[in-house]
């Protein structure tokens, strides 16, 4: 019973919720600053899976599960934007510069936010991507 009363509670919750990523790593502001540096185009994004059991899927910038294991793993990865020569400034340092996804323990009744920003170092150019992973329990 509890878990049809939860669901509508998340889902609401997905619908009405904005992922904020207003803040930007110093790094970039000095990027920003340079005449010469252009965002992308805006087709570039960020998908996500939580893992479980089930067979997970990544979803575009918002991704849920449900399962019985305490924690599990969330994993974030960036589509679009340059295949070499980039940087990425995750706002979780556990997370690799030199890498377009990031995996990161997650536990239940909890959720992860997560935004990067990827510089193609070839160009200058620069777009800012985010997602949140939101990890429940039968419990």
């Amino acid at each position: 019973m509890n878990i049809k009363v939860l669901f509508p509670a998340v889902l609401s919750f997905f619908i009405t919720s904005n992922v904020q990523a207003d803040k930007q790593p110093p790094v970039m502001e000095e990027i920003l600053n340079q005449p010469e540096t252009q965002q992308f185009s805006g087709s570039e994004f960020m998908e996500c899976f939580v893992d479980t059991p089930a067979l997970d899927q990544f979803t575009r910038n918002v991704c849920f599960s449900v399962a019985n294991a305490r924690t599990t793993t969330a994993v974030f990865r960036i589509q679009g934007g340059p295949s070499s020569n980039f940087r990425v400034i995750w706002s979780d340092s556990r997370c690799s510069q030199n890498s377009k996804s990031c995996s990161l323990p997650i536990f239940q009744y909890r959720s992860i936010s997560i935004s990067a920003d990827v510089l193609n170092l070839s160009n200058n150019q620069f777009f800012s991507v985010s997602a949140q992973a939101f990890y429940e329990g039968f419990n």
